[in-house]
């Protein structure tokens, strides 16, 4: 019987990751913060901040459970979004994690359109 309770301990145990860091410097971000999760690069403008990699637990088969697995880790990291790295099972095992500089908001249309030309006419010269 305990070892069944242990089989079931273990099958629940939620997965760990390690974080590798590209660079130093990180300022945290508090545990709840919002963070994106994506497949592809994105593309707006980011800097790596390191690598996750599954370490422990049950590998994440979704998204959503990838996210929670992470969530907090990623927010302590001061990170906005992780790219989501799943192995040849579908298993999210591994991460890179982004932290976005800029807005996030579209270019302006008009910041960089040039100056309009405006011509005139001989019929519309001063007399």
């Amino acid at each position: 019987m305990r070892r069944l309770a242990f089989l079931f301990l273990v099958g629940c145990t939620p997965a760990t990751f390690v974080f590798t860091p590209s660079i130093k410097g990180f300022v945290a971000k508090p545990d709840n913060c919002p963070i994106e999760i994506v497949t592809t690069n994105p593309s707006r403008g980011y800097q790596e901040l390191g690598e996750l990699t599954f370490y422990d637990g049950k590998e994440p088969k979704t998204l959503d459970a990838f996210k929670e697995s992470v969530h907090k880790q990623v927010c302590g990291i001061g990170a906005d979004a992780v790219i989501a790295i799943a192995d040849d099972k579908g298993q999210y095992t591994k991460g890179t994690v982004l932290a976005y500089t800029d807005s996030g908001a579209p270019p302006s249309a008009t910041k960089n359109a040039p100056e309009p030309i405006i011509q005139q006419t001989d019929n519309e010269l001063p007399k």
